[in-house]
């Protein structure tokens, strides 16, 4: 037995309790633009990697319909998803790193803590296990693989080095800027 959920409903109930706990902080004169402008794009972009990977949104009760499934060799789905087509292997090599990107780069934005780069590693890898952990558990039309973990990991690395790479020129030129000031 299976269930099948409408992914319009579920976008609109989310997006529905977003919008709500928004105009509450908005009226509560809790809310900020530059302040909330992170959780807002996290917001959308958690919305956004669920809707990716969990489309056609065909979930079971665990184990009825097909047993767990999950790939284990690394770069085997990759290089035998479609043979001899390295423009969709190219696409989904990349777009499984791209997808991640975003995770790297907001993280350091939400809180302090995570500047470090193994750490935003880390949650890169275990965001993305919980994901082919509900693939390859809950869902019928996809499954889990190893090739996933390693580009969503890599994803979130890259995410982290460019926040890391921003962060350093925009302080070098806040630097700059006020001692050119200053000596003037």
């Amino acid at each position: 037995m299976y269930v099948q959920l409408n992914g319009w409903i579920i976008l609109i109930m989310v997006v529905g309790f977003w919008a709500f706990r928004t105009i509450i902080i908005y009226r509560k004169k809790q809310y900020s633009i530059f302040k909330n402008w992170p959780w807002q794009m996290s917001f959308l972009y958690f919305l956004a990697v669920g809707y990716l990977t969990m489309r056609p949104f065909y979930f079971q009760i665990p184990f009825e319909t097909r047993e767990f499934s999950f790939d284990t060799h690394l770069f085997y789905n990759l290089l035998h998803m479609a043979d001899g087509y390295l423009a969709y292997q190219l696409l989904y090599s990349v777009g499984n790193i791209m997808l991640f990107v975003p995770l790297g780069f907001l993280l350091p934005l939400l809180n302090k803590k995570f500047h470090s780069i193994i750490l935003v590693a880390m949650i890169g890898f275990l965001v993305s296990l919980s994901i082919e952990l509900t693939q390859a558990t809950f869902t019928i039309t996809r499954f889990g693989t190893v090739d996933d973990l390693v580009f969503n990991t890599f994803g979130a690395f890259i995410g982290i080095t460019i926040f890391k790479l921003f962060n350093f020129l925009t302080n070098r030129l806040f630097y700059f800027s006020t001692n050119s000031s200053k000596s003037n």
